[in-house]
């Protein structure tokens, strides 16, 4: 009994390796499986817009402040409405396909030619889809003279809570409203000369 014991507990075990064949189909199967999740993760991050850290559309009532805001500019640089050193800011949201846009942009180049000296600048917001190559041959049509910035992703629009356009919206250095026009206007037009002297601080 114990001789069979013993030979039981020591007898080898045969373990029959792997077929080459199986091994070298598994190999490429696991390669391509990887490869397609990275893909698919890849495409799916493509069609996440960034999110704001704002969730609600803000008060565009004429004493409200705006949050601080930031810009992407056409070259796709950023910058806050704080880095902005202007006494008045006239936020403007436009785009190329907008006739009412398009008819009330040279007012606000003469405006800006106007007053750009004594602490005012328009900042122009495109909402086309394509808006590097649209604005940017529009901005040289119209002699546009103040900095343009993209809202590719429509989060300005959102946080404008932007229904159509034009839309037009004034604030002060430290982001209060004073004013908000929703469609198109003459912009240098005598009483709004004399509005923006005022918040310049012209006598």
């Amino acid at each position: 009994m114990e001789d069979s014991e013993h030979l039981e507990t020591n007898q080898p075990t045969y373990i029959s390796p792997e077929p080459p064949n199986r091994r070298r189909f598994l190999i490429p199967v696991v390669a391509i499986l990887a490869i397609t999740v990275a893909s698919l993760m890849a495409v799916k991050a493509s069609f996440q817009k960034p999110k704001t850290h704002l969730t609600q559309p803000v008060d565009l009532n004429e004493g409200s402040q705006l949050p601080d805001l930031e810009l992407v500019r056409m070259d796709g640089s950023k910058v806050t409405l704080s880095e902005l050193k202007h006494k008045v800011m006239l936020i403007n949201f436009w785009a190329t396909w907008c006739e009412a846009c398009l008819e009330e942009m040279p007012s606000l180049v003469q405006l800006r030619s106007q007053y750009a000296s004594k602490g005012f600048e328009v900042l122009g917001i495109n909402v086309d889809d394509n808006p590097v190559p649209a604005a940017t041959q529009m901005a040289a049509k119209l002699s546009i003279n103040f900095p343009l910035f993209s809202d590719k992703t429509g989060d300005l629009s959102a946080i404008f809570d932007l229904n159509s356009i034009p839309l037009t919206v004034i604030i002060d250095q430290n982001r209060k409203i004073l004013m908000v026009e929703a469609g198109g206007r003459d912009w240098n037009s005598e009483d709004i000369q004399q509005l923006l002297g005022k918040w310049l601080g012209e006598t």
